[in-house]
């Protein structure tokens, strides 16, 4: 996986170049969306490369209720006056006639600022990124273990014109000796001929909420108490655009539209990596896009898909039904299917303050979903239910799974978003769980608990211009299952720790639109003992053409189960978090600048200090070093 190299390196020191779609000024990111977006990064913590897709700018005049509502701070009653207006006025033509619109407030407009883009139907827009990053102490020891300098690339060009647009992605992960190691091709068209979508290449799916496929737009419930509960994503077909190398579909795809319905028929043909024993059934599935020297031991898996949708979709009710097929040219070794036929069926119903979701699915066994959510503007809640006993291979589906391989699961749970007074924004969010073992173990139920505030101290519900804000968290769960896929060696990580507590508190102060601070403590505690504490305090300062954001960090932790994550990155298509165990400081400066137009250049250095030295391993080779550091650019260029 291209971004476990940013994501889990202990250290990192980079250096960028970026070439962006021209969006106008920088807009200065609330305190608010900027700890949320943060929430989603630590939820997805096995897939960075999703972050990064639910990151990715969204075409306004493309966008459906559920991408707008997966933009932190948009709810369901402002997507909806959006979609209205985009309606009443065929087009959008900029985002500055979003403020228009009654109830749009001024810090929804800098999200939506920051989260969405203009594609103009009649010109062709085109924009390249070309990233790559390298570590000088680490560089011998890829030499020594792979005879690769351990420098990681990434490309990606994107294009629209009229209703067409296209992506091409290429990956190179630390280690690989092909630049190319991973390609990813897309193009899709609107209202082409017959066809209401064509997709060709690769692309993502959405169906209900996620028993067979999901996306990089599927944010799981556990990114966070307040917002991740409202935003089902009911259907979505769109082109691939992450460097992720496992969440896709891989052939052709086309919609047709009847009357008040839409069919759509699909098929997919792909490689996987997989793990196969002597009688040639898989007995694992690797979904970290490492192709190492030392991976010799590891096959392909040849996957087949080939299904249809029918869908309704109306105002106030969206659904529909499938069936697809599965087909892989080796056995599993145990529980999955070589061969499966699924049937599926998906509903959202919103009436007035009221909204269902719902999902069923028929394999070889019965897996359910379903949410109901009341919105009373300040007050919002959902309660919901689940039976996972999905038999397909979890490539795709599990966003409320836990585990890996995913066992059947089963539970409850209940969510609420409330604003008890202007300034004062409070989440809560509880689940009741059992995992059942499909390997002989006893079944283990445990529970999760979320909690977390939001506290404009200079009483502004709006957190623009000059303001400070307060967010505290705890979080509580059973049980934890890490899955810590290493940059240095394609394996994953299962460990079942004992019940896990974190507080966190985030203090943020805007000297108006130029400056801010932003200061983090959390604490974590694991009931076999373990624990580990951070402070971080950063500054970032504004400016018409961009930003420059510094950060020093102080942690410790007793092991990987107590480590913490931070998001340090607001570079372009690159949305770096680093893992942080042990004992150490780190400190990181980053600054945007749009030197042209069309032309952005981003920079981005930092350094981890060791308390002693630390034994640094890539494969075979292994050295002791005090800290660590790394390089990386990323240019490009943008026609618009």
């Amino acid at each position: 996986m291209s971004g476990a190299g940013v994501k889990y390196e202990s250290v990192a020191a980079a250096l960028v170049l970026a070439l962006v779609l021209d969006t106008g000024d920088s807009v200065a990111q609330s305190g608010e969306e900027e700890v949320m977006e943060e929430n989603v990064v630590e939820s997805v913590l096995t897939n960075s490369d999703d972050v990064a897709d639910i990151l990715t700018p969204i075409d306004i005049n493309e966008a459906t209720l559920e991408d707008l509502l997966s933009i932190a701070g948009i709810d369901e009653t402002s997507a909806a006056s959006i979609i209205a207006y985009r309606e009443r006025n065929i087009f959008i033509r900029s985002l500055e006639e979003i403020s228009n619109i009654d109830g749009i407030t001024p810090a929804q407009m800098s999200a939506l600022m920051r989260r969405t883009r203009i594609l103009e139907n009649n010109r062709l827009s085109a924009e390249m990124t070309s990233y790559a990053a390298f570590s000088p102490q680490r560089s011998s020891l890829y030499e020594g273990a792979y005879g690769d300098y351990g420098l990681s690339n990434f490309q990606r060009v994107e294009f629209s014109y009229r209703n067409f647009e296209g992506c091409a992605v290429t990956d190179k992960d630390p280690g690989e000796s092909n630049y190319a190691d991973f390609y990813s091709f897309a193009l899709a068209g609107q209202n082409v001929w017959l066809f209401s979508a064509v997709n060709v290449g690769n692309y993502a799916l959405s169906l209900g909420n996620g028993l067979l496929f999901s996306s990089g737009g599927m944010i799981s419930k556990s990114a966070g108490a307040i917002t991740p509960l409202f935003t089902t994503r009911a259907y979505s077909l769109r082109p691939y655009r992450s460097k992720g190398e496992s969440k896709f579909l891989r052939g052709a795809a086309f919609a047709v539209p009847v009357g008040g319905f839409e069919f759509t028929v699909f098929t997919s043909m792909k490689d996987l990596t997989a793990r196969i024993d002597s009688a040639g059934c898989v007995t694992s599935i690797d979904y970290s896009g490492l192709t190492l020297s030392s991976s010799a031991s590891r096959g392909k898996l040849r996957e087949t898909i080939a299904g249809g949708v029918v869908r309704y979709d109306a105002p106030a009710l969206n659904g529909g039904f499938s069936a697809i097929h599965f087909s892989y040219d080796h056995p599993f070794m145990s529980y999955y299917g070589k061969q499966i036929l699924a049937l599926e069926s998906f509903a959202r119903l919103h009436v007035g303050r009221l909204a269902f979701s719902g999902e069923i699915l028929f394999d070889r066994s019965t897996s359910f979903t379903s949410n109901v959510s009341l919105d009373y503007d300040d007050a919002r809640f959902a309660v919901g239910a689940r039976i996972l006993r999905s038999q397909i291979v979890q490539n795709y589906s599990g966003p409320m799974s836990e585990s890996f391989p995913t066992n059947p699961e089963e539970g409850i749970y209940f969510g609420a978003s409330l604003r008890p007074i202007d300034f004062v924004k409070l989440g809560f969010y509880y689940d009741r769980f059992r995992i059942i073992s499909i390997s002989g173990e006893p079944d283990r139920s445990g529970e999760e608990i979320f909690v977390d505030s939001y506290i404009s101290l200079t009483r502004e519900r709006i957190f623009e211009g000059t303001g400070t804000l307060l967010y505290l968290r705890y979080k509580y769960k059973t049980k934890e299952d890490p899955f810590i896929p290493f940059t240095d060696f394609p394996v994953a990580l299962s460990v079942i720790a004992g019940s896990k507590q974190s507080f966190r508190i985030d203090f943020v102060h805007k000297f108006g639109a130029l400056f801010s601070i932003r200061a983090r403590t959390e604490r974590v505690f694991i009931s076999s003992g373990e624990k580990g504490g951070m402070f971080q305090f950063g500054c970032r300062w504004n400016f018409m053409k961009g930003s420059v954001e510094s950060r020093l960090c102080f942690y410790r932790t007793d092991s990987y189960k107590s480590a913490f994550y931070t998001v340090e990155s607001d570079l372009p298509y690159v949305m770096g978090s680093t893992f942080l165990y042990g004992d150490g400081g780190r400190l990181f400066i980053i600054g945007n600048w749009k030197l042209t137009r069309s032309f952005a250049v981003g920079i981005k250095v930092g350094r981890d200090i060791y308390h002693g030295n630390r034994e640094i391993s890539v494969g075979s080779a292994s050295k002791s070093l005090p800290g660590l550091s790394e390089i990386s650019a990323e240019v490009g260029y943008t026609i618009n």
